[in-house]
């Protein structure tokens, strides 16, 4: 079986939760040896490349984050003519070469433009919104990343059972325990942070709630005599502006840290040096970081709402979202109660244990020879 991949998600678009998903389902699937080729398609507007995943060029490796990824993927329209038995697009649809007369299965990872269309970008909205519904009708399957994600698709646009399949993610095994004295060692000395912290990270969407976030860490500094700072890591969005001028209007410039992006390579030392790792979002598709965070051994303070109760279960202290005195209290909770800390910590690690990037290569694997076996 012959299997095309759209490689631009993981060339130009890495850091994102949608390059990371699709870089290990495909290391994934090479390692299981069931699929003849995996080719990754780069379309451009004379043309398109191809490559075959063992020898993909060096530069296409390395990749970047391209500011103009998404106006790419929504604008250029593609055929694909080598002769592969399967397609499939991992961001949720975007840019399917609709020609394509082979099967094709894509993964809608959420449904958030329909559900809070207020948060997303109004080119991504209205793309969407315009092409969901044609999408779904013309693909052989979907796969989903949540039963919660399954549930919100079927119940929007009516896809029977046998049409869409559940595949949980996983935590990258680059995220582990390590020396948290050491952790904080490297992070002070590429990134000068000199205080215990509270992390963030996961992107600045309205639905990741970073406001009620500040707004908690403003509760927990009054109550609290030591010195703790919130780190809130990722790259710069429009909304920004909004949390800087939040956080001077708070008066917590000295203690509220926005470090932009971070490469992948060192958020395992950024999760093992935090105090504790918190992620209100009010919804989620999946939601990695927190898995990230419990795989890594630090307690995680995450939201009651979406699919965020089924992926960590009962290993992480779940807030309401909506309630910035839950999400101060939980903090204070775990920064002042040993036992609590090192008992999320530990179950944190073992839930974590219940996913695999392997795994879910399974799962899709099955999924491509259902849709060869049954065009």
């Amino acid at each position: 079986m012959n299997l095309g991949i759209d490689g631009r998600v993981i060339t130009w678009h890495i850091g994102s939760g949608l390059a990371t998903y699709t870089n290990n389902l495909l290391e994934n699937l090479n390692m299981l040896k069931q699929l003849k080729n995996i080719l990754l398609f780069y379309p451009y507007k004379y043309g398109t490349d191809y490559f075959e995943i063992n020898n993909i060029p060096k530069s296409l490796l390395i990749g970047e984050r391209r500011l103009d990824f998404w106006k790419n993927v929504y604008e250029l329209n593609w055929d694909v003519d080598y002769p592969i038995d399967i397609f499939h697009n991992t961001v949720n649809g975007i840019g399917l070469p609709r020609s394509f007369k082979g099967a094709k299965v894509i993964t809608l990872h959420d449904l958030i433009p329909y559900i809070m269309p207020e948060t997303v970008d109004r080119p991504h909205l209205d793309y969407t919104l315009k092409h969901t519904p044609y999408i779904l009708e013309d693909v052989s399957h979907i796969i989903t990343v949540s039963h919660y994600s399954k549930s919100d698709i079927q119940r929007y646009f009516g896809i029977d059972d046998d049409k869409i399949t559940v595949t949980h993610l996983a935590a990258d095994p680059i995220f582990m325990p390590l020396d948290r004295d050491n952790a904080k060692k490297i992070i002070f000395n590429k990134y000068g942070v000199d205080k215990k912290y509270i992390l963030y990270l996961g992107g600045f969407s309205q639905r990741k709630n970073i406001v009620r976030l500040i707004r908690a860490f403003k509760k927990v500094i009054t109550e609290k005599e030591e010195a703790i700072n919130l780190l809130i890591l990722g790259e710069h969005s429009r909304s920004f502006k909004a949390l800087w001028r939040l956080t001077e209007e708070m008066e917590l410039c000295d203690y509220v840290k926005f470090l932009n992006f971070v490469p992948t390579a060192d958020l395992p030392y950024f999760y093992n040096g935090a105090e504790l790792f918190v992620y209100p979002s009010l919804y989620e598709g999946f939601g990695l970081p927190p898995l990230e965070a419990m795989q890594c051994g630090i307690p995680v303070i995450t939201s009651n709402v979406s699919s965020i109760p089924e992926i960590v279960g009962n290993a992480c202290l779940l807030i309401d979202p909506y309630s910035v005195d839950d999400i101060s209290d939980s903090m204070l909770t775990l920064l002042t109660d040993g036992d609590e800390w090192h008992k999320y910590s530990l179950m944190g690690i073992e839930k974590a244990k219940e996913y695999s990037w392997l795994e879910t290569a399974v799962k899709t694997l099955q999924v491509y020879k259902k849709c060869v076996q049954n065009p």
